[in-house]
């Protein structure tokens, strides 16, 4: 859990994973204004082939990933894990008219901009 001093043991079986794929013009444009704004921030992973940025929130208290492919930068992915252990899993596309329930989301990614958020400073930098 957040804040304790003991590392948790998670078990894989009983994680709750909610995923979703989300085409939005809007979602998208919502998850390009926040990259845009953090890219500073912005980590690679090599082996993952992946670009991703990390934010930590204290209320309500959960851990987020923005990040995208590559080889493919046309599609966000955004992960958030909730303090109670709930993961939410988004993959979004660029699309009008929308398809899946982007209500959610677009909820999410507007908090992502008016919430005061930890941004994680590249490893070996001062912040």
């Amino acid at each position: 859990m957040f804040g304790s001093k003991k590392p948790a043991v998670v078990d894989t079986d009983k994680l709750t994973v909610q995923v979703h794929v989300v085409a939005s013009a809007e979602a998208f444009q919502l998850g390009q204004k926040i990259w845009s704004e953090n890219a500073r921030t912005v980590r690679t992973d090599i082996a993952a082939g992946k670009e991703f940025m990390h934010f930590v929130y204290a209320n309500p208290t959960c851990v987020v990933w923005l990040q995208r492919e590559l080889a493919r930068p046309t599609h966000l992915e955004l992960i958030v894990r909730w303090k109670d252990g709930v993961h939410e899993v988004y993959v979004i596309q660029n699309s009008a008219p929308p398809t899946g329930n982007d209500q959610r989301l677009i909820e999410l990614l507007h908090s992502m901009l008016t919430v005061p958020s930890v941004v994680l400073a590249k490893e070996g930098s001062a912040t």
